[in-house]
């Protein structure tokens, strides 16, 4: 924590290796540290004291040691419950029964000394209402199956919608009429011949016929889906 140098300069000096001491601690913490005194004198009393501001974080264990030569007196640091999350002070040191003193800073604690409170930085995502964990639960992903569903029937039904030109809607027209009129024709024809020539003699006819249409059908419909922009 701190060393403390006696009689080294002159009669009844003191000397500090550092002029501050920074002791961070967390609230309701504590710890034990110790100071080293040195004499390179006769040996003397040393009295340990503490500004008022540090009389809640600062014990001594032993506040007037008798140092011959080198003496470690044990120090009690804390920040109580409740109490300010960081204090500072002095330490003062006094020796030839205190007709000389010297002190040194000690900061207490691990926030700003002007208002005690401790400031926590926090993800600025974390204020934002919409950022969420993802549910994989079976419930969320069959809502995403439906939702997927549903977007590609509507890419599907406006993709027709956009395809049905006017050359496109002409065309089907046109294979309207021509079944409209192969019905009519296969229907007089049908009324006109007897049942047993019906079989044998336009059997061949209609197949062909019905397999030129649903190829055409077909081929319609082909052309309908690759024109669709979700296959573009």
């Amino acid at each position: 924590m701190q060393q403390v140098h006696i009689n080294r300069l002159s009669v009844n000096s003191i000397e500090f290796d550092t002029d501050t001491v920074e002791i961070p601690l967390s609230p309701g913490g504590e710890n034990s540290s110790e100071i080293v005194v040195i004499n390179y004198g006769p040996p003397t009393h040393v009295h340990f004291s503490m500004s008022e501001s540090l009389t809640d974080n600062i014990t001594f264990l032993e506040d007037n040691p008798y140092v011959r030569h080198e003496e470690y007196i044990p120090v009690i640091l804390r920040i109580p419950p409740g109490g300010r999350l960081f204090n500072s002070g002095q330490v003062h040191v006094a020796v030839g029964y205190g007709s000389k003193r010297e002190s040194f800073n000690i900061k207490i604690g691990i926030s700003d000394p002007d208002d005690g409170i401790m400031e926590v930085d926090v993800a600025d995502n974390l204020y934002n209402p919409h950022v969420a964990s993802y549910d994989n639960s079976p419930s969320n992903r069959e809502n995403d199956w439906k939702l997927q569903f549903s977007e590609i029937s509507n890419q599907l039904l406006g993709g027709i919608l956009d395809s049905l030109t006017p050359r496109v809607v002409s065309l089907l027209g046109v294979a309207s009429v021509l079944l409209i009129i192969l019905y009519f024709i296969m229907k007089a024809v049908t009324v006109n011949i007897e049942p047993v020539d019906f079989n044998q003699t336009f059997q061949f006819p209609i197949f062909y016929a019905a397999t030129v249409v649903s190829i055409l059908f077909t081929a319609l419909i082909a052309y309908l889906i690759i024109k669709l922009p979700i296959f573009k």
